[in-house]
């Protein structure tokens, strides 16, 4: 029997999940304490692959850089956000374009389960748009023992403390400016932002397969209160970057055509998963593994460029929808979904990334033909 929506306990985050399609997916079939038991789980998964992720980020943009690999065909994922993918020609002059010349970037992700509570903290540092340093403290970490000079909340405390996205990434500033100095004081007049993410959003969008689904699932947790109605942010930056600000404040269409222009030249990747993270599925979860990411993909395909700009959201300003449980997002012509049978592949290959000559423009059948190349970084197969 499916579990509801009414049956999720109460929370500060409660009302963002039907945000989520996967989060719901995955409640919908395993239940709460499923959820739960995962994100426990993976605590001791998420420097293995963060590690995994970002240096070959970084090793293969330097490679595309150098003339190795040509860059019109190899996908890797930003150094921020690190669930977003981009071409490796286009990374450099992106990422210069939205965060500036010289930035760091420090992500604060908490815990749903205890008030906010920071899960952990990433750093990211860009010259020149290029990636180049990230580091990463978990909730154990005396880091997050360190204390606002003012306030004298430890950073752990702070979204607990602070219930304000935007205020509580303020304080933190006044903290891990601090420790950015510290650490790289070489960097310390390069310019600084906060990320908080709730451990939910970010959940979401680590399913994400689709390279314009996930753009536009991002554009979904910052508008959650400008356009859904709900308290507060998902995900947000502080202080926002003024060209990444004038992108969110766009449509939901128009931010996925312009930031997926930027990243892919409009082309559709299908998101990769690293080994690592595969591997640790099929051994610990292979219910996700098989019964939400396979399955979905085998059965319902993925959408197209097209049909992601033309979704209809739902109505979360509506309160009723919450009482009727109508959080379907509807896909115009879903039988015009990319199906595996078509690319002539099978789902190992899949999700191992797949880049397709396929843009919001494209109105023929997807197949085999489509595709570009395979893979992720430097390990990209070519067709």
């Amino acid at each position: 029997m499916p579990y509801t929506y009414g049956d999720l306990p109460e929370s500060r985050t409660k009302l963002y999940y039907p945000l989520g399609q996967y989060n719901m997916r995955i409640y919908s079939k395993m239940g709460y304490e499923y959820l739960q038991k995962m994100r426990k789980e993976s605590v001791d998964m998420e420097y293995p692959v963060i590690k995994e992720r970002l240096n070959e980020t970084i090793a293969a943009t330097q490679a595309v850089i150098d003339g190795k690999l040509p860059g019109d065909k190899v996908l890797s994922y930003m150094i921020f956000p690190p669930v977003s993918s981009q071409r490796g020609d286009l990374t450099q002059g992106s990422m210069k374009l939205l965060y500036g010349d010289s930035v760091d970037l420090t992500f604060i992700v908490m815990d749903d389960d205890k008030d906010g509570e920071i899960y952990f903290i990433l750093n990211g540092h860009c010259e020149e748009g290029i990636p180049v340093d990230w580091w990463m403290v978990n909730t154990d970490d005396e880091l997050l023992d360190r204390r606002h000079l003012k306030l004298g909340y430890k950073l752990r405390e702070l979204p607990s403390r602070i219930k304000d996205l935007t205020d509580c990434g303020r304080k933190a500033i006044h903290i891990l400016k601090d420790i950015r100095n510290e650490r790289t004081p070489h960097w310390s007049l390069s310019s600084y932002h906060i990320s908080m993410v709730w451990g939910s959003g970010m959940a979401n969008q680590l399913f994400m397969r689709s390279s314009w689904e996930g753009f536009a699932s991002l554009w979904d947790g910052v508008n959650a209160k400008r356009f859904y109605g709900l308290p507060d942010y998902w995900f947000c930056y502080v202080p926002w970057p003024s060209m990444v600000n004038t992108l969110f404040m766009m449509s939901r269409a128009q931010w996925a055509l312009r930031i997926c222009g930027l990243s892919t030249g409009h082309k559709l990747y299908l998101q990769g998963l690293e080994d690592v993270i595969t591997d640790w599925m099929l051994e610990k979860f292979p219910e996700i593994y098989n019964e939400i990411l396979k399955e979905l993909i085998e059965q319902r395909g993925v959408p197209r460029p097209s049909q992601t700009l033309e979704c209809q959201v739902p109505n979360l300003k509506d309160g009723s929808i919450y009482e009727r449980e109508e959080f379907d997002w509807k896909y115009p012509r879903p039988d015009d979904f990319i199906r595996l049978e078509d690319l002539g592949i099978d789902f190992d290959q899949f999700i191992k990334g797949v880049f397709l000559d396929v843009t919001h423009e494209t109105t023929e059948k997807v197949t085999g033909s489509h595709i570009i190349s395979y893979g992720i970084g430097r390990n990209t197969e070519f067709v």
